[in-house]
């Protein structure tokens, strides 16, 4: 356990030093590397046969694209005014900037087929975004499927090329829709745009006060009962991973469905 934290602490550092830039970093947040996603990201390359630096670029570049989203996704919609005109400006080319560091690893590593599913991955979130702003949802499920995708394609993506995936791709699902709907939480109780909570509001007659946090609640639930079938049916090189799962969400072990598997 610490050492998985160690190792992903050391990828975080090294990604950090690859996209500092003090003019970006002075007029908009610092660009955030999640580390949960990070922590997948380590291990689905952790035995890899490729060569120590090789591995770094590959784990670089896809952050870097996950990096590069998240950034474009800061510019307010709806012509909020929580950012002024130079802060927007300058948060849709810092996306563009880190973008552009993926393409020069990308073009140093020479994989075209990770070239493919990056590219496929980013169109496949960006329609799921598109999806997310127009609301073209009618229910909650519905809406926390689009989200789920929207976190996970550019991880299952990547994952669906190694061995293992069909074990891999439903947990790294299921985890990244978890902390995001955790993150939606957090910004409806910090009165910031939250777009669960906006489709609710918008679809849903007679709320009370909190009942916008019980509906993402009820989300959670069911993703964590999901979650909780699906740990004990990751590959044992994610031992750790569980483990940091498990403690994380205090998940007990699902002793029953192991009785069943078995």
């Amino acid at each position: 356990m610490h050492t998985l934290n160690r190792e992903t602490k050391q990828l975080k550092h090294m990604i950090q030093q690859k996209i500092s830039h003090s003019y970006v970093e002075k007029f908009i947040q610092k660009p955030l590397i999640d580390f949960d996603k990070l922590t997948i990201l380590h291990y689905l390359y952790k035995d890899s046969e490729l060569p120590a630096k090789r591995k770094l670029q590959y784990m670089t570049t896809i952050m870097l694209v996950q990096i590069a989203l998240d950034t474009h996704e800061l510019v307010p919609k709806n012509g909020s005014s929580e950012m002024s005109a130079r802060e927007k400006q300058l948060s849709v080319l810092a996306g563009d900037y880190y973008s552009g560091l993926y393409y020069l690893l990308l073009s140093d590593i020479g994989d075209i087929k990770m070239i493919q599913v990056l590219a496929t991955a980013i169109q496949k979130i960006n329609e799921k975004k598109m999806v997310l702003f127009y609301e073209n949802v009618e229910t909650i499920g519905e809406l926390t499927e689009t989200v789920k995708d929207i976190e996970s394609l550019l991880f299952t993506d990547v994952a669906s090329l190694y061995e293992e995936s069909a074990e891999l791709i439903p947990f790294i699902e299921e985890i990244l829709l978890i902390n995001r709907l955790y993150k939606e939480k957090e910004l409806i109780v910090e009165h910031k745009t939250s777009s669960i909570e906006a489709f609710i509001r918008k679809n849903v007659s007679n709320l009370k006060d909190d009942a916008v946090a019980h509906a993402i609640d009820d989300q959670i639930d069911i993703s964590l009962e999901r979650l909780g079938h699906l740990l004990p049916r990751l590959p044992y090189r994610f031992l750790a991973v569980e483990n940091m799962v498990r403690n994380k969400i205090k998940l007990a072990y699902n002793t029953t469905s192991i009785a069943e598997e078995g």
